[in-house]
This record gives C-alpha cells, structure tokens and sequence, in this order.
C-alpha cells in the first residue's frame, strides 16, 4: 500500500480551500460566545465572534491572542456549549483568529 504524494487530495479529507486539512466539514455561523478560562493572573473572561463551527471545533474572532494549549471553556449566552482546547492563535489585522478544538462538544448548534 502506497502513502498519498504530498499535495494530492484524498475523498472525505477535507475541502480544496483548506488543502484537505480538515477531517470535519465546517459552517459558517454569525454567534456571540464567551471564553473563560484560569491562569497566572486569575480568572479570565473574552468576548469572541463565533466564525465556522464543525463536529469538533469552532472557529472564534477576538480582540486579544489566547495562548495555544490553553483550555477554556465556551459559553453562548447563559449556556455551556462545552471545554474546549486553543489550536492556534493567528493574528488578521488588529483581530485574533482562534482555532479551538471541542472533542466534549455540549451543543451540537451554537
């Protein structure tokens, strides 16, 4: 059995906008959540922007970074939609995009 050639897409990998990275397929959803989440200076609380959503993550808009590895969890209103883990913190412009990973997902729709 032969391994993929990088660059070359297998079924059910993932869309062509994103290489064929993706395991789950994503929808973009328009959401209000919170992030809360402890560390050396306490308890700390961020407003994010929902962007795209899958069966085990979220994509999130916010105005500060989130270190990667950090564990938070994710509320929309009064609501626990799960725990989840910080993927990757890219800056896009004077925002943060924040990749989480949500293995416990609570809430299958935000």
């Amino acid at each position: 059995m032969s391994l993929p050639q990088p660059g070359t897409k297998q079924a059910g990998s993932g869309s062509q906008k994103d290489g064929g990275k993706r395991l789950h397929p994503r929808s973009p959803v328009e959401r209000r959540v919170r992030l809360c989440w402890t560390d050396s200076q306490g308890n700390r609380i961020l407003e994010a922007r929902a962007i795209e959503i899958s069966s085990f993550g979220m994509l999130v808009e916010t105005d500060k970074a989130i270190p990667s590895g950090t564990l938070v969890s994710v509320h929309s209103s009064a609501t626990l939609i799960g725990r989840a883990c910080v993927r990757h913190c890219t800056p896009k412009g004077i925002k943060y995009r924040i990749g989480l990973h949500m293995p416990d997902r609570m809430v299958r729709k935000v």
